[in-house]
Protein backbone atom coordinates (compact mmCIF):
# COMPACT_ATOMS: atom_id res chain seq x y z
CA UNK A 1 0.00 0.00 0.00
CA UNK A 2 1.03 3.60 -1.32
CA UNK A 3 2.04 6.43 1.24
CA UNK A 4 0.74 9.61 1.10
CA UNK A 5 -2.84 10.85 -0.12
CA UNK A 6 -4.50 10.17 -2.88
CA UNK A 7 -4.11 12.41 -5.82
CA UNK A 8 -0.94 14.12 -3.91
CA UNK A 9 2.60 13.87 -4.60
CA UNK A 10 5.94 15.58 -4.37
CA UNK A 11 6.99 16.62 -7.85
CA UNK A 12 10.46 18.12 -6.96
CA UNK A 13 12.11 19.02 -4.01
CA UNK A 14 10.14 22.43 -3.97
CA UNK A 15 6.54 21.60 -5.33
CA UNK A 16 3.72 19.23 -4.97
CA UNK A 17 1.21 18.10 -8.07
CA UNK A 18 -2.32 17.38 -6.88
CA UNK A 19 -4.64 15.47 -9.67
CA UNK A 20 -8.25 15.44 -10.40
CA UNK A 21 -10.77 15.01 -12.75
CA UNK A 22 -12.49 17.95 -14.45
CA UNK A 23 -14.77 18.35 -17.46
CA UNK A 24 -14.14 14.84 -18.61
CA UNK A 25 -10.35 15.82 -18.24
CA UNK A 26 -7.47 14.54 -16.18
CA UNK A 27 -5.74 17.63 -14.72
CA UNK A 28 -2.76 17.97 -12.96
CA UNK A 29 -1.42 21.29 -11.36
CA UNK A 30 1.54 22.24 -9.54
CA UNK A 31 1.57 24.28 -6.03
CA UNK A 32 4.41 25.94 -5.19
CA UNK A 33 5.72 24.56 -1.67
CA UNK A 34 8.30 22.34 -0.58
CA UNK A 35 6.63 18.86 0.15
CA UNK A 36 6.47 18.92 3.85
CA UNK A 37 4.41 16.01 5.12
CA UNK A 38 2.46 19.60 6.45
CA UNK A 39 2.20 20.66 3.11
CA UNK A 40 1.58 17.55 1.55
CA UNK A 41 -1.54 17.13 3.90
CA UNK A 42 -2.59 20.34 3.21
CA UNK A 43 -2.51 19.80 -0.46
CA UNK A 44 -4.81 16.83 0.12
CA UNK A 45 -7.22 18.96 1.91
CA UNK A 46 -6.84 21.76 -0.89
CA UNK A 47 -7.76 18.63 -3.87
CA UNK A 48 -10.64 17.38 -0.94
CA UNK A 49 -12.62 21.20 -1.35
CA UNK A 50 -11.42 20.78 -5.18
CA UNK A 51 -13.38 17.62 -5.72
CA UNK A 52 -16.23 18.88 -3.28
CA UNK A 53 -16.63 21.82 -5.45
CA UNK A 54 -16.81 20.12 -8.44
CA UNK A 55 -19.42 17.52 -7.18
CA UNK A 56 -21.39 21.01 -6.51
CA UNK A 57 -20.89 22.21 -9.99
CA UNK A 58 -19.65 25.18 -8.78
CA UNK A 59 -16.16 24.85 -9.26
CA UNK A 60 -14.51 27.49 -10.70
CA UNK A 61 -10.51 26.39 -12.44
CA UNK A 62 -9.49 30.02 -12.82
CA UNK A 63 -10.32 31.28 -9.45
CA UNK A 64 -8.09 27.94 -8.16
CA UNK A 65 -5.46 28.60 -10.51
CA UNK A 66 -5.07 32.05 -11.39
CA UNK A 67 -1.27 31.68 -12.86
CA UNK A 68 -2.53 29.30 -14.93
CA UNK A 69 -4.74 31.68 -17.31
CA UNK A 70 -7.47 29.40 -17.05
CA UNK A 71 -8.22 25.82 -17.27
CA UNK A 72 -6.59 22.91 -19.50
CA UNK A 73 -8.15 23.04 -23.65
CA UNK A 74 -9.74 20.41 -24.44
CA UNK A 75 -8.06 20.21 -27.69
CA UNK A 76 -4.48 19.20 -25.95
CA UNK A 77 -3.72 15.57 -25.00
Amino acid sequence: MSRGFEGVRPASESSIEIGFFFDGRHCVERIRVKPTAANLKRAADRRAAILEAIARGDFDYDAEFPKRGGKPSQDSA
